[in-house]
């Protein structure tokens, strides 16, 4: 999908405040559960953006991914992904899947439910643990790949979010960017505190 954009600095891949934030993604719902819900609203006490929040009973069914179609691949070549993301203190679990340089594809599963990592041959389990509230993650794709597998990453082909959590924010960079090296638009702006 985007292998062969010339890929440098920042490559955004989400944006809950941008004119079409779902439009590279699919998403998926349990059909048989009313408590389902993928959303962008204005809802977050905390923040004065649009959020997408995620939520639902069964997280192996509901779930935003990119890219939108099974077939295709992102094919990201950055080697840091970074999120800003609510912890809602539920169940919440994401992927990473990339390919390595012997063509291997492997599957990075972050999670707060998991209390310990587990590595297999084509993916690896990270125990994820939030701080309340909003969190900034950076993910070192090309460091991990190293450590846990030996080898090099290429490229990212896919990424995906399973309830329950709210989504500020998913890119890509060439290094590790602060939250206040963002730009305003991609910054978590807060609510001005009010007095009674």
């Amino acid at each position: 999908m985007l292998r062969n954009v010339y890929q440098s600095g920042i490559l955004t891949l989400f944006n809950s405040a941008g004119t079409h934030p779902l439009q590279l993604w699919s998403t998926s719902m349990a059909s048989d559960s009313d408590d389902s819900l993928i959303n962008i609203a204005a809802d977050d006490d905390q923040v004065e953006c649009l959020v997408l929040t995620i939520k639902g009973t069964d997280i192996r069914s509901v779930f935003i991914s990119c890219p939108s179609q099974m077939s295709e691949t992102l094919g990201i070549r950055l080697p840091f992904v970074c999120m800003i993301l609510k912890n809602i203190e539920l169940p919440l679990s994401f992927e990473i899947e990339t390919i390595d340089d012997h063509g291997v594809i492997r599957r990075f599963r972050a999670s707060n439910y998991e209390t310990r990592a587990r590595v297999h041959h084509e993916i690896s389990v990270i125990p994820l643990q939030l701080d309340k509230g909003w969190n900034h993650l950076t993910f070192d794709l090309e460091d991990m790949t190293r450590r846990i597998y030996g080898r090099k990453h290429c490229e990212t082909r896919r990424i995906t979010f399973h309830a329950n959590a709210c989504l500020r924010l998913v890119l890509f960079s060439d290094r590790i960017v602060p939250e206040e090296h963002l730009s305003d638009g991609l910054r978590l702006v807060g609510r001005p505190e009010t007095t009674d």
